[in-house]
């Protein structure tokens, strides 16, 4: 049940080897209702491929991700930055 208005929850911190990090956020609408960090907030390294990928990789299509999403329980971890009405639509479309 959503209570709180809409915000980001970050929910995974990746580094690579010169020690910078990316963070990656889910939508959220929890009664906090501001940005936050999720209960556990999983720490990993950045793949080489990864890091060199983040201006010129090739984005995940919502069909794409809605199937992903989908298959995994609609959690929201694995949302890739659509919202859930967003994937709901295109899992409805195909």
């Amino acid at each position: 049940m959503t209570t709180g208005a809409k915000h980001q929850r970050m929910t995974e911190i990746s580094l690579n080897d010169a020690g910078e990090e990316r963070r990656y956020y889910s939508p959220c609408r929890c009664a906090i209702g501001a940005d936050h960090d999720a209960d556990v907030v999983t720490v990993s390294e950045l793949e080489d491929d990864e890091d060199e990928n983040d201006e010129g990789g090739e984005p995940l299509s919502v069909y794409d991700a809605a199937d992903i999403w989908r298959s995994h329980g609609e959690d929201s971890h694995y949302a890739f930055g659509y919202s859930e009405d967003e994937l709901r639509r295109a899992a409805d479309d195909n």
